[in-house]
């Protein structure tokens, strides 16, 4: 199952990672179980890693939906990454649907212009480290 997310609680950051076929079931376990976390704040920053996205098998509805169900608050910065037009485009309609402020999100190409942007450049290694290693989220089988 090709979504995942830790949070960083010393950070305030969420890293949310996705990698092969990502399809509307995994966008929305993802945004329900980070809105069910008992950690996560809606304060936090979030560093959406999608490079590794292989394909997006995901509808227009749920990309309104994923709007909706947004957890985060007013003024959390958050960064999406991406490598391939496919999933740029996914991210654009988001980041057009999304009516609230939206310089909130940005997308971006480098993964060193996001963690700049976020302020946590001074901690790649062990962010990229800790993304890597995400795991799946539960219950998708």
């Amino acid at each position: 199952m090709p979504c995942g997310y830790t949070i960083d609680l010393a950070q305030s950051l969420v890293l949310s990672r996705g990698w092969g076929v990502v399809t509307d079931r995994e966008l929305l376990a993802h945004v329900h179980a980070l809105t069910a976390d008992p950690r996560f704040a809606r304060s936090f920053r979030q560093l959406v890693d999608l490079r590794d996205v292989t394909d997006v098998q995901v509808t227009a509805s749920t990309i309104r939906e994923m709007v909706k169900l947004n957890p985060f608050g007013a003024g959390a910065r958050r960064a999406v990454v991406v490598t391939n037009d496919v999933v740029f485009g996914m991210a654009r309609m988001y980041q057009i649907l999304t009516d609230e402020s939206p310089d909130e999100l940005r997308i971006f190409r480098k993964v060193d212009d996001a963690l700049q942007w976020l302020w946590i450049a001074d901690a790649k290694a062990e962010l990229l480290s800790v993304l890597s290693q995400t795991s799946p989220i539960s219950g998708l089988d």
